[in-house]
């Protein structure tokens, strides 16, 4: 499955595992009040699901909540008939579903130095659901695509106050035949308001901003989406520049795929030399799969293998573990860093840039070791 591109395979082919994050862990961390935005402490995000009441939430400005009962997904542009649905009516529709990372692509903003304006995330704007709902490749076959149809451009509920402009976003034709799912159930559940019901758009391995939530219109055409959201914001530069620097227009691209990352989750504050601890993470990547989580104890001079959990669908997250034995007391910092399928390395430090998107520098813990 993972020499080609991601599949979407038939919904009834998953069980949902109950949930393991203890009581004491299952709480959210409020980084923004209007509008609503919470991220998952990282405590948290210990299971291969991650639990619909303890994924983050993002909003761009208050979100007009849809009415399902007059909902309908508007699939017009460069068809040959457009069409219109219902709610029910997508739910007559063959059923697949996709287990994969959505990640705010403002994940770890507030890390980033100089600082960057926008909310603070970070680490927890990130998790890994099983999505539930009809392929676009069957939405778009059954309008009857057109070959001139080059781009899918995509709008929803998050209506902006007075004169900002619209959220509205565009993706390439190509991507959202390969794997595009209009989902309407999250984990076995029923998608909740706050995650964009009554449908959404899924786009695995790329960033959140193309996930449209309280998705109403599917419009293929010719070109890519104008507007500011796709002209000005989420761009991120062609070439590593020095940090505090801001790039120019043309010096910038459209953000598309995640960028290789992982993460620690669970490491002990204290421990003891010569006796073993273990700690665990999670990594993920805009390829299909993570090839290997790596440990650091000595700065990055040199690195060992953590174990990779065998639980794992294209896109979708790796869960890690690790066995660590102090050697001598002090202070020991661990630093992880991930290798995806198509080799690409997690960076020492992230690329600095003015929105800051897509942070993924080295994650670390530090244990206090006592003799």
């Amino acid at each position: 499955m993972l020499a080609g591109a991601a599949a979407l395979v038939p919904a009834a082919a998953f069980s949902l595992p109950p949930g393991t994050v203890p009581n004491s862990r299952r709480r959210m961390l409020q980084v923004n009040g209007y509008a609503t935005d919470a991220e998952t402490p990282l405590d948290a995000l210990t299971t291969y699901i991650t639990p619909n009441d303890l994924f983050f939430v993002r909003h761009h400005w208050n979100p007009t909540y849809q009415d399902a009962r007059r909902w309908t997904l508007t699939i017009d542009g460069e068809v040959e008939h457009p069409i219109r649905l219902t709610i029910a009516e997508l739910k007559k529709l063959p059923r697949a579903s996709a287990t994969c990372v959505l990640q705010c692509a403002g994940n770890g903003r507030g890390l980033y130095r100089p600082f960057v304006p926008g909310v603070q995330w970070k680490y927890g704007a990130v998790g890994n659901a099983r999505w539930t709902g009809v392929r676009v490749q069957d939405l778009l076959d059954s309008a009857g695509l057109r070959a001139s149809a080059r781009h899918l451009h995509t709008s929803g509920g998050d209506k902006p106050p007075g004169k900002v402009p619209a959220f509205e976003r565009s993706i390439e034709i190509e991507k959202a035949l390969e794997d595009g799912l209009v989902a309407y159930e999250m984990n076995g559940e029923p998608l909740a308001p706050l995650h964009g019901a009554p449908a959404r758009l899924v786009v695995p391995g790329w960033a959140g901003d193309h996930w449209m939530k309280w998705l109403w219109r599917l419009s293929a055409q010719p070109e890519p989406q104008k507007g500011f959201y796709m002209e000005t914001a989420y761009k991120y530069p062609k070439e590593p520049g020095p940090p505090g620097v801001a790039f120019k227009p043309d010096e910038m691209r459209v953000v598309t795929e995640l960028f290789v990352k992982s993460n620690i989750t669970e490491a002990p504050a204290r421990a003891r030399a010569g006796e073993a601890i273990a700690l665990r993470g999670f990594a993920f990547s805009g390829a299909l799969d993570i090839a290997k989580v790596e440990l650091s104890d000595d700065g990055g001079e040199s690195w060992r293998p953590a174990a990779l959990d065998p639980q794992h669908d294209p896109y979708a997250w790796r869960l890690w573990s690790f066995r660590y034995t102090p050697t001598a007391a002090g202070r020991v910092t661990l630093f992880a860093r991930a290798t995806d399928s198509r080799g690409s390395v997690q960076p020492k430090e992230a690329v600095w840039n003015q929105s800051g998107y897509l942070h993924n520098g080295w994650h670390s813990a530090q244990i206090e070791v006592t003799a």
